[in-house]
């Protein structure tokens, strides 16, 4: 069994990031889920707005998501988002989360997300899950 590549990106805890009492609230994991992902696929090459403007498919949207949250994080803080694709499926991908601080998880997650096209007639709204193209697979494998 191979390890998942995974990307590290570091971040520092902001004020705005925290509730009243110092403490990250809990949406900004999220948000860093996100940035970790978007990242990750950049470094590669794979920009989503690079990839929607050449292809035209709508990449990487969010179908669930799950997090737990192990130890507090506060303003001031550097954490790491560690991000890897940990399952490929036809349609959609699994992706990995793990936030820490030096040995410490603060939060772990997963994400499930696809690659699709907007449906004909309704542009704005209606997606499509294509099949993952395997050139966006590549880079991790």
């Amino acid at each position: 069994m191979t390890t998942p590549r995974e990307f590290i990106l570091p971040v520092r805890i902001a004020f705005g990031d925290c509730d009243p009492a110092g403490i990250v609230y809990f949406p900004n994991f999220f948000r860093w889920f996100d940035a970790g992902m978007h990242e990750m696929f950049a470094s590669v090459g794979l920009s989503a707005e690079k990839v929607s403007r050449e292809t035209g498919l709508v990449v990487w949207p969010s179908i669930d998501a799950k997090a737990t949250f192990r130890a507090p994080a506060r303003y001031g803080e550097s954490v790491e988002v560690r991000t890897s694709i940990t399952e490929w499926r036809s349609r959609t991908f699994v992706m990995t989360h793990r936030i820490v601080r030096g040995e410490t998880l603060i939060c772990d997650g997963t994400v499930l997300r696809f690659v699709g096209e907007r449906q004909p007639g309704d542009e704005n709204v209606k997606l499509r899950a294509v099949p993952v193209p395997d050139w966006m697979r590549k880079p991790f494998d």
